[in-house]
């Protein structure tokens, strides 16, 4: 492919939330030690509270800002923002405030990540994300997590198993036809990044591209009948997605198999780390304003990709809270149809949200090293899927292959029934997606049926789901 070709992975380009800390454990010990000899010292107190910070270690850091100038409180905020204590966060923001020189101010409202973007304030931009973090806490979702793998940052897509009806990620060979350089000129892309999406039948591709102003914009590729593709097709950038200039990056785009929801990670205001994951719909004329999925999911680090396998009932996501030098983790989990949060009073609630352990997420009555074998089990999405092959996914990690498989005769039944209709629901979306292909050629006569078959498609999926439901509670009972 004769394109300009730069992977980028936005933690490399991050200054205030290093993967890999910059200093060294013998600077840490130094600059301690120096605290601990001069223990009223309230200079050498804050910058030992500094190198145990860019080290990682926050609770550390804490006691040594607490015994710190004016200047440590900010310390101890951005410390207790990270350990997710935004009350304690808040209260040491507010007391820097109040005491802060002018030369303090200057320099906290000319902050900059040193990656070319704009200047901000960072105490506001602290403030404003401690608001946020708050808010965002009342709403941990309740998840089972399965397991967790660290992985190569620059690789970590390749890690990520998913049935062939969920699509492939893939790096960008996948464009090598699609996008030519003429193309990535004409859109103003310099530079594609991996992964990309690519739907179960290969004809449709989602894509990020980077700018020449530093920004990216995600795009869509769509194979005609005769073999070719078409002209790529600008989805959106930051601005248009979210009403608003205040972020750049829009990356890591995975659809799910209704062709309708979009999932993505952004920067930005409306994000808790660099990068959060949000959740947007298509419509007939374009994406809905994206909405951030919250915690676990979600973190005051980056949270890259979030991917559903709902052929096998396993959910992915992609996060470097755990801040592993040229890693991330990537997670498996049990995604549900509905959203069930922990009660706000929930004791260790900070706990869960930051996934301090997988174990205190899980239930005894899963099997979760079933579950564990099933992931491993899954094959390349790449080959040909048996038409006469089945997979249905029953809580507790069991996979049916065979109606034979189901204790109850109307289970069976039922099961029969999902199937038959959730190819209805598939031919549905392949025509949805042909008519949108359409309508972005700007025939938009056909926006209102397009309206009607979205319509009619989320009817279909609706009763496809009470239709799955009535299989696992029939075959439960």
């Amino acid at each position: 492919m004769n394109i300009p070709f730069r992977h980028i992975l936005l933690a490399s380009m991050i200054s205030s939330v290093m993967v890999a800390s910059a200093i060294t454990p013998e600077e840490v010990t130094k600059a301690v030690n120096l605290a601990r000899e001069a223990p009223k010292n309230k200079v050498l107190n804050r910058k030992a509270g500094e190198a145990l910070q860019e080290a990682g270690r926050y609770k550390e850091a804490v006691s040594f800002y607490l015994k710190g100038d004016n200047a440590a409180n900010l310390g101890a905020a951005e410390c207790y923002f990270y350990l997710y204590d935004f009350d304690k966060a808040e209260e040491h923001l507010d007391k820097y405030l109040a005491k802060r020189t002018k030369a303090e101010e200057a320099k906290d409202q000319n902050f900059s990540y040193g990656d070319g973007s704009e200047m901000i304030d960072w105490t506001e931009n602290l403030s404003n994300r401690i608001e946020l973090g708050r808010s965002m806490l009342d709403r941990v979702e309740q998840i089972e997590i399965v397991d967790s793998i660290n992985v190569p940052a620059e690789q970590f897509f390749k890690f990520v198993k998913l049935a062939k009806s969920a699509g492939a990620l893939a790096d960008d060979s996948a464009l090598d036809k699609a996008v030519n350089a003429t193309a990535m000129e004409q859109l103003g892309v310099n530079g594609l990044c991996s992964p990309v999406y690519v739907s179960e039948s290969g004809d449709d591709i989602i894509w990020y591209g980077s700018t020449g102003t530093g920004n990216s914009k995600v795009f869509e590729s769509i194979r005609l009948a005769d073999g070719s593709w078409d002209n790529p097709t600008e989805l959106f950038d930051y601005a248009s997605i979210f009403g608003d200039s205040n972020g750049s990056w829009v990356s890591y785009p995975f659809l799910m198999s209704d062709g309708i929801t979009l999932y993505f990670a952004a920067d930005g205001e409306n994000s808790l780390g660099e990068l959060d994951i949000f959740i947007s719909r298509r419509e007939s004329d374009g994406f809905l304003q994206p909405s951030n999925i919250g915690m676990p999911y979600n973190s005051p680090y980056n949270d890259y990709l979030y991917a559903i396998d709902e052929e096998n009932g396993i959910g992915w996501w992609v996060s470097d809270r755990n801040q592993l030098q040229d890693s991330v983790t990537i997670y498996t989990f049990l995604p549900k149809d509905l959203r069930v949060n922990y009660p706000v009073e929930t004791p260790d609630l900070a706990d869960y949200a930051r996934v301090s352990s997988i174990a205190m997420t899980q239930k005894g009555e899963t099997d979760y090293a079933q579950i564990r074998k099933q992931i491993a089990a899954i094959s390349s999405n790449t080959g040909k899927k048996n038409e006469d092959e089945i997979r249905f996914a029953l809580p507790g990690g069991r996979i049916i292959t065979s109606t034979s498989q189901l204790r109850s005769p109307r289970a069976a039944t039922a099961l029969r029934e999902y199937f038959a209709a959730g190819a209805k629901v598939e031919k549905m979306r392949q025509d949805l997606a042909a008519m949108r292909t359409t309508y972005a050629k700007r025939d938009k006569s056909i926006g209102p049926r397009i309206l009607a078959a979205e319509k009619e498609l989320e009817q279909k999926e609706a009763e496809l789901k009470q239709l799955k439901n009535r299989v696992i509670s029939l075959e439960k009972n």
